[in-house]
């Protein structure tokens, strides 16, 4: 007998979500599968009392845990703990205090709930290929309304890892050719099985495929010679739009900005439909490994590439991993000691990009580090235990490189805007999805001026190429075309490194 589905819709001040779940489903595990992340100090062992959710709807009864925790006014109210909370009946829950991705497996927007089990007339794919992650997402489109639906998403880690985390490391590597043609096999293949990952829900094969990326790794993924990325004066050939084939479906890839602003940033800027919005200057800063930023001051584009490295990422961390279940993605320091929100709830593993910013700041915030970067007292030698097994610490060398990130981010907003404060800052990529820009304050990252004016918006590349593919498969392949090529060739690149006050300015910038 086929298992009920509820229907659960999460809803904030601005927005509604669907989201399907089985009978009996345990709320936590709910936002696990949906991308959802929330606050659970003591990683939804049912200790703490805290994960407390607002049930407009459907309420399910109070559990022991519920009468041990909250009050009578509290579960008279619809409040219930998310960590032991069974879902039995269709239920509406306030959104408020949850973080999640519009672009997540499970989620879809309220209007098209009831679209939810019908077989759409096409379907597409967008990817977007970083160098330390890649994400797809399979859309359907429907011809009554000509709107995008995200079927399902998904992401792996790029395995040309194995050959440096930078992109400064995969062209050195791939100077070798027989080196570059494995570069080329292993993205490919990590490609592929995405594809076949997310077209799983449907039987009818996706018609078209959009993809943009950092210059490098479309160098690599088309095999192109890469040399010319890797040397001055760091020119790009390929930088125009191109088509191939993945698992023997149209791809369309989307053109890159200079050898190290890429179609990335171009699809980021596309998705946000900036080149429209004349009345307005936004600053777009994708928190990849590269930290590609734009700024748009109303007429022109201007672009820089920073060398921030994976930490954003939890690379370069000692304890530091993915944004996957049980990744730290918040830290909250209260009397010396560390309470964490992990990724679905989870038991620690390590720290994710959130996760580190967060604890830097918190450390900062109290006290045990100063200005300088420097771990004060009895953490120096071995770092501060950011669990309570002290299985994962946060050392001297992880803050460092957290200094060498930020301060890579901070100089080149600076070289973008002088002293201009964007009407909107945009904080992309996988960091950019669950930051809470009040809560890292503390580390000087941004001007001071820019705060209440950010606007975290997930990953704006694999958006872009969702629009790309909506505006394709509405018959305005020419549009889109002509709209994209417009961005990439209007665009202007900043090279930081021309730059004579940069080095100084980088210096200063890494100080909190």
């Amino acid at each position: 007998m086929k298992a009920k589905k509820l229907a659960v819709y999460i809803k904030n001040s601005s927005k509604s979500f669907y989201v399907a779940a089985p009978y009996g489903k345990l709320l936590k595990g709910l936002f696990s599968d949906a991308g959802i992340t929330m606050s659970m100090p003591c990683a939804g062992t049912g200790r703490c009392g805290k994960c407390k959710v607002a049930f407009i709807k459907g309420a399910p009864e109070p559990n022991s845990l519920d009468k041990a925790f909250l009050t009578e006014d509290e579960m008279a109210g619809g409040v219930r703990l998310a960590c032991r909370c069974v879902l039995d009946k269709d239920c509406i829950i306030s959104a408020e205090g949850l973080t999640f991705d519009e672009t997540s497996m499970e989620v879809q927007s309220v209007e098209t709930a009831d679209m939810s089990d019908r077989a759409f007339d096409k379907y597409g794919i967008a990817i977007d290929l970083g160098t330390t992650t890649i994400a797809a997402a399979l859309v359907g489109f429907d011809e009554t309304d000509n709107g995008p639906r995200i079927i399902k998403t998904a992401s792996t880690v790029n395995h040309q890892r194995a050959y440096g985390s930078d992109v400064i490391s995969r062209i050195a590597a791939a100077e070798d050719e027989t080196t570059a043609d494995k570069l080329k096999e292993i993205v490919t293949a990590d490609i592929e099985a995405l594809i076949d990952e997310v077209s799983g829900p449907i039987c009818k094969r996706p018609e078209l495929i959009c993809l943009a990326g950092n210059t490098t790794m479309l160098y690599l993924l088309c095999g192109d010679d890469t040399k010319e990325l890797g040397q001055y004066p760091y020119k790009a050939s390929h930088l125009s739009f191109r088509t191939k084939a993945l698992r023997d479906i149209k791809t369309i890839i989307l053109p890159g900005i200079s050898a190290f602003v890429g179609a990335d940033i171009v699809s980021g800027i596309y998705s946000l439909d900036l080149i429209n919005k004349k009345d307005e200057t936004a600053l777009l800063i994708d928190f990849g490994t590269n930290g590609e930023i734009a700024y748009y001051d109303g007429e022109k584009f201007l672009t820089t590439s920073t060398a921030a490295g994976p930490v954003f990422e939890g690379g370069g961390i000692s304890s530091g991993v993915p944004s996957v279940k049980g990744a730290i993605a918040h830290v909250t320091i209260q009397d010396g000691r560390a309470e964490l929100t992990t990724i679905g709830a989870e038991a620690p593993i390590g720290l994710c990009g959130t996760g580190v910013i967060e604890t830097v700041s918190e450390l900062i915030r109290n006290g045990f580090v100063d200005e300088t970067g420097l771990l004060i007292g009895k953490f120096f030698e071995k770092g501060y235990p950011v669990s309570l097994d002290e299985n994962i610490f946060f050392t001297q060398q992880d803050i460092r490189n957290v200094q060498l990130a930020k301060g890579a981010i901070y100089t080149g907003i600076k070289a973008l805007t002088k002293e201009a404060i964007p009407s909107k800052v945009y904080i992309s990529g996988g960091f950019g999805s669950h930051i809470d820009t009040d809560k890292i304050s503390n580390i000087n990252m941004f001007p001071k001026e820019f705060n209440g004016n950010m606007l975290p918006i997930g990953n704006s590349s694999l958006k872009g190429c969702i629009r790309f593919l909506a505006e394709v498969f509405m018959g305005k392949e020419k549009e889109a075309t002509s709209a994209v090529k417009e961005i990439a060739e209007k665009a202007e690149t900043v090279v930081l490194a021309d730059d004579n006050g940069f080095n100084s300015e980088y210096l200063e910038a890494m100080n909190f």
